[in-house]
């Protein structure tokens, strides 16, 4: 009887914590989301197969397609390990300005307005006010291509960064675009 109580504890405080993920992250000194896009208002809702909670560590294990939202912003993945700052005592438990890391194991994709960027692994840095994405990275935007084996988002300054051994970028140019789509109606 005392495990069932146990467990039934543990499942409140993990159900305690997701509904702090919902409310709005007020963190003094972030200014965005844990997401590129996304504000310090915009809630952090997570869909997935399974959640593993772990107490003592203030971690949460999420596996089973990962879909996570933070305003305009979507991270999927196949698992995703959030951890947490102790919340302090007597302060309000909302879980989204207690977020202090991320890692995403892939395949991770972002999508954020009109940028996507893929990646093996992906990770976001509180402290840092950074998002990663690692192993095979390509970022697209419209039809501009950037490759390379590492890339480095600044949240708070919205600079991109694209480092590897050798970095490729293709970029098209408006007024090819706009050929293309005269030759296409020229032929239907």
């Amino acid at each position: 009887m005392r495990v069932a109580a146990r467990a039934a504890a543990r499942t409140a405080l993990a159900l305690a914590l997701l509904a702090g993920f919902s409310a709005p992250a007020l963190a003094k000194g972030r200014s965005g989301g844990i997401l590129p896009g996304a504000t310090a208002k915009d809630p952090v809702d997570i869909d997935a197969g399974k959640l593993d909670y772990f107490d003592k560590e203030q971690r949460l294990v999420y596996s089973g397609g990962v879909i996570v939202v933070n305003g305009p912003s979507t991270l999927k993945a196949s698992r995703l390990t959030i951890l947490l700052d102790k919340a302090q005592e007597g302060a309000p438990a909302t879980g989204g300005d207690r977020v202090r890391h991320i890692d995403a194991e892939g395949p991770v994709t972002l999508v954020s307005k009109d940028q996507i960027g893929v990646g093996d692994h992906g990770s976001y840095d509180r402290a840092e006010n950074k998002v990663y994405l690692t192993g095979n990275v390509t970022l697209t935007q419209g039809d501009n291509v950037a490759k390379g084996d590492r890339l480095v988002y600044d949240v708070g300054s919205g600079q991109a960064t694209m480092m590897g051994q050798r970095v490729r970028s293709m970029f098209t140019p408006s007024e090819a675009k706009k050929d293309d789509k005269d030759a296409k109606s020229k032929r239907d």
